[in-house]
């Protein structure tokens, strides 16, 4: 594959990703972190173990939770969140095992993102205002997750 390069959103975009949409952290074991939109992870996780010859590990992050909600190793699951792996997971599947190629997807500016103001992205008390329109759901199945993954 030709060296990939990830096109970025304008401060504009991000903002108006950070008020509508839901936004997902990524953090590579190659040192590299990365904002995306959650619409965009199965495409994503395909492109980066593409990128990195299937040596990436990621860990996947949502606004307000603690822990990741997927870790991967190349372009498989290791842990999921279940409400997001049963979102992405036919996409996933889809571009694994067939011809179908990944779309392109946008990534956060990550030094802009760093030096947007709170109030602007919608972060009150020190959570973002539509946590519970976007992440709450997650939240809670993580918990369960959590738990059922201590009694192993």
């Amino acid at each position: 594959m030709e060296e990939l390069k990830y096109k970025m959103y304008t401060k504009s975009q991000m903002l108006n990703i950070i008020k509508n949409d839901a936004f997902l952290f990524v953090d590579t074991n190659l040192g590299e972190h990365y904002i995306i939109k959650k619409r965009d992870l199965a495409d994503f996780i395909i492109l980066e173990a593409l990128r990195t010859g299937h040596i990436a590990k990621m860990q996947v992050y949502m606004p307000g939770i603690e822990d990741p909600v997927i870790t991967t190793f190349g372009w498989f699951l290791n842990k999921a969140n279940p409400l997001l792996r049963e979102e992405i997971i036919d996409r996933l599947v889809l571009l694994q095992t067939t011809n179908t190629k990944p779309k392109k997807v946008k990534i956060f500016d990550n030094e802009i993102f760093i030096n947007l103001d709170k109030k602007e992205m919608g972060i009150i008390d020190g959570q973002i205002k539509n946590f519970d329109k976007f992440y709450r759901k997650y939240e809670y199945a993580q918990n369960v997750y959590n738990i059922k993954m201590e009694g192993v």
